[in-house]
């Protein structure tokens, strides 16, 4: 079976990339991060190839996916990992906008 390709796109600031973030360290999951906040070009793929001016996104495979909770979902089954606390076992996430504020 083939591997899957993943890429990770953030921003600084975002409470909801942190959440993320966080569950990944803790798991030791390593996957490509593009901070669009310090990347013009990053920026411009999120928006043209994933449809959304939101992060977090995962592009599984080129194929977005947004909120928290539902990266964090596919994370740990993708990588046979538990969350490691409520907050993240939760499945209710959000985002934030790229020029905006965030939103549950």
């Amino acid at each position: 079976m083939a591997e899957k390709t993943l890429e990770l796109y953030i921003k600084d600031g975002c409470p909801f990339c942190h959440k993320v973030l966080s569950f990944m360290k803790k798991n030791g999951i390593e996957l490509p991060l593009h901070n669009i906040s310090r990347s013009e070009e990053d920026l411009n793929h999120l928006v043209e190839v994933g449809g959304e001016r939101q992060v977090p996104c995962l592009f599984i495979d080129g194929a977005p996916l947004y909120e928290s909770g539902d990266i964090v979902a596919y994370l740990a089954k993708e990588f046979a990992v538990g969350a490691t606390s409520a907050d993240e076992a939760a499945p209710a996430g959000g985002v934030c906008t790229i020029g905006g504020g965030c939103s549950f």
